[in-house]
């Protein structure tokens, strides 16, 4: 057969214990021809939806597993943590892998690290494999005479022997295959792989070094990964068990793998539900439009000609809504806004796409009128959209750990979690991290020397910080000894923490669909950001902005209550001068940069203010100093400069490129953002596909031959093209 699978890996999501990233275990696997893989961290399910992802591209099985801990007993509390591997055989046993971890983070289970109980280990059904693990295992650490050891061999699916060259190992090998003997079971080859190298061994061992963590002897463990003729020649140095023995249990590996079922990632939307269905939520979202559409009218807030404008909308934007079963979620957040407003807790107007619908002004999601402003709903969502949708609000940094925990109190628990962020060593921190290695190796080589005599002290590794600041490549060149780990080091995930701003509402039970764990108080799933997105989870954003509290402060002192968008006199004037006089306090004209363009723009409206803010942005580089020196830009016909009229005549927002394919081209709202997003991510086979209505329907508005308007039209379209790498960055 020639070939084994590695099943038993730790990557760097087993933070401080490795520093190889899991795509280069992957990569090695699938370039070796091995037929699945699996990771063994400890203790968490870390980048599981990363790793079948990338396993799935890569066209080798994704085996979901997890080095898991198990105690005695859980009262009273014990520091045993004895190391066990579980494998899902199907996708019950990922969901029972997942409780059973998530389980294991509890008040009851947790001592230390996360674990469960030896009756939980054994009350796993056959859907979960297992395998006796490490030396750290129960079967090495217990006693033969231990009233559960018998049980825990039986529940045991294949015996675990490793071919490290160290003497327990040597007798726990022996031990395991007489109880394979005994018992009927089935040895297995495992390899408790670190690292992929030799050399991403030794920068772990600087990782170790500066962390100071220490594993023992493990010196005399070799945990590189292996090709199968490394595996079965350390085996066969080792010398522990028969040469037959030892080649089945490598055998066993690929049969073991071969017994596990794939399956495939859910990446189907997963808006929220409210009232027990998806028909329920719509009924209860159309009585909350009318409910408030009527009370936005009486306030002022809608005037009475922008009524049909909005009566129009709603039909629009629920019917999208519907169709790609977003009403929960506008009903999620419509309540979740509304409930803010109710106690006390100010938000922003608005963020983003979604202050381009009229239903989200309805139901207090944003306080921004986009009749008024002009703003564009298919951005924000179309029929046609296939990624989840998102809506970031800004808040009060004192009052986000309300948000959230109302949040947990309205949807639950079982259905509500942050999210995983990790911290990665880069650059200054790599340097230091390796000076701090060196700095204590050269202690125990030098014990009598004193600290100013260490080549890689402090006042060293800052020197070294600087140079490389300079010159990286002379810097690195200068000191081999300390770069000669860099790239090993480099982007290393080193810490977990949660996302600071960020909170997912799930229909689907998380404990078990994608695990959660506690960190600090709160729940966070062991998905990151992009893995909630991937699986279609929306992500409800709370983000921090100071303005807000200075607006609220200022209006509590004035006796006043945090005030509507459509109270506030936009045109005063007064407000408009005194804003050229001094930044303090204005959104994004906070910097000297900023402030001196609003100076030399003058700004009398919100609509020159925008375009003074966009041009800050790397898109506006072009075309920055004419448009603050308001000289007017024209583009390749009339009908583009009527588009751009309220830009004096510059290619300014993505709605404009909306606008463009929408009102002169003729696209429908879901078609228009279809090509704005493929041009935006590079895709121009979109833009090639809808080439020939594009230009039908921008011939069709204009006065002038077909040659004459199709260049046209392929010029502004360049003109986006160029924009858009900095627009959508």
């Amino acid at each position: 057969m020639n070939t084994y699978v590695p099943y038993h890996l730790h990557s760097d999501y087993s933070l401080l214990d490795s520093c190889t990233n899991y795509k280069d275990y992957i990569n090695e696997a699938v370039r070796l021809g091995m037929p699945a893989i699996s990771f063994s961290e400890h203790g968490k399910l870390s980048g599981w939806v990363k790793k079948k992802q990338y396993c799935d591209k890569l066209g080798i099985k994704y085996m979901h597993a997890v080095e898991i801990y198990i105690t005695e007993q859980l009262e009273p509390k014990v520091r045993d943590n004895y190391h066990t591997v579980l494998i899902a055989k199907n996708f019950e046993g990922v969901k029972e892998i997942n409780a059973l971890v998530s389980k294991s983070f509890d008040e009851a289970h947790h001592y230390y690290t996360n674990r469960i109980s030896i009756d939980e280990f054994l009350a796993m059904s056959p859907n979960v494999i297992a395998t006796s693990a490490c030396l750290a295992s129960p079967l090495n650490k217990l006693p033969v005479t231990h009233e559960k050891y018998e049980a825990m061999v039986r529940r045991y699916d294949y015996l675990e022997i490793q071919p490290h060259q160290h003497p327990e190992q040597v007798e726990f090998n022996v031990h395991l295959a007489y109880l394979a003997s005994q018992y009927g079971k089935k040895l297995i080859a495992g390899t408790d792989t670190h690292s992929l190298t030799p050399y991403k061994a030794e920068c772990r061992k600087i990782l170790l070094k500066r962390k100071h963590k220490s594993y023992g002897d493990e010196d005399a463990f070799d945990l590189t990964f292996k090709t199968y003729d490394e595996l079965t020649a350390a085996f066969k140095a080792q010398d522990a068990l028969p040469e037959s023995l030892y080649m089945q249990a490598i055998e066993n590996t690929v049969s073991m793998a071969e017994s596990v079922e794939s399956f495939e990632l859910d990446t189907s939307l997963k808006y929220p539900i409210l009232y027990g269905s998806r028909e329920k939520d719509h009924e209860m979202l159309l009585t909350t439009i009318d409910k408030k559409f009527k009370e936005k009218i009486e306030s002022g807030a809608i005037t009475e000609e922008q009524i049909p404008k909005f009566e129009e909308a709603i039909d629009e934007e629920v019917r999208v809504f519907t169709k790609i079963q977003m009403d929960g979620f506008i009903l999620s957040m419509g309540e979740l806004i509304s409930w803010c407003h109710d106690n006390g807790i100010a938000t922003g107007n608005a963020r983003g796409s979604v202050a381009g619908s009229r239903v989200a002004y309805i139901t207090d999601i944003i306080d921004l009128n986009p009749e008024t402003w002009h703003t564009v709903f298919s951005r924000f969502a179309n029929e046609d959209r296939v990624e989840v949708g998102d809506i970031d609000t800004d808040c009060i940094e004192s009052d986000r750990p309300k948000i959230f925990e109302y949040v947990k109190s309205r949807f639950g628990t079982e259905r509500t979690a942050r999210v995983s962020s990790f911290g990665t060593v880069v650059d200054k921190g790599v340097i230091d991290d390796i000076c701090g290695a060196l700095r204590e190796y050269y202690k125990e080589d030098h014990p009598d020397e004193a600290d100013t005599d260490n080549p890689y002290r402090l006042a060293v590794a800052d020197q070294i910080k600087k140079e490389y600041r300079a010159n990286p490549e002379k810097t690195r060149a200068t000191y081999p000894d300390v770069f000669y780990y860099f790239d090993g080091l480099l982007n290393t995930k080193v810490s977990q923490s949660v996302h600071p701003a960020g909170m997912v509402i799930c229909p689907d039970t998380l404990a078990d669909n994608y695990g959660v764990f506690d960190k600090d108080g709160d729940l966070c799933l062991f998905l990151d950001m992009d893995e909630v997105h991937d699986v279609g989870m929306v992500k409800y954003d709370f983000l921090i902005l100071s303005n807000i509290e200075i607006i609220r402060d200022t209006y509590a002192m004035l006796g006043l209550p945090y005030p509507k968008s459509h109270e506030i006199d936009w045109n005063d004037q007064a407000v408009w001068e005194d804003m050229i006089r001094c930044p303090m306090g204005i959104f994004q004209m906070e910097s000297d940069f900023a402030f001196q363009l609003l100076k030399k723009f003058k700004p009398t409206s919100i609509f020159d203010m925008s375009l003074v803010t966009a041009c800050i942005r790397p898109s506006g580089t072009s075309y920055r100093e004419d448009l603050i020196a308001r000289k007017p830009h024209k583009n390749p016909s009339a009908l583009i400069d009527e588009i751009l009229a309220e830009n004096n005549g510059y290619l300014v927002y993505q709605e404009d490129i909306i606008k463009f394919l929408q009102v002169v081209c003729g696209l429908s709202g879901s078609e228009a953002d279809t090509v704005r997003r493929g041009i935006a991510k590079k895709m121009m086979s979109i833009l090639d596909t809808m080439m020939p209505r594009i230009l039908d329907g921008y011939c069709s508005k204009s006065d002038k031959p077909r040659e004459e308007s199709e260049s046209e039209a392929h010029e502004f379209l360049k003109i986006i093209e160029d924009a858009s790498s900095y627009m959508f960055g």
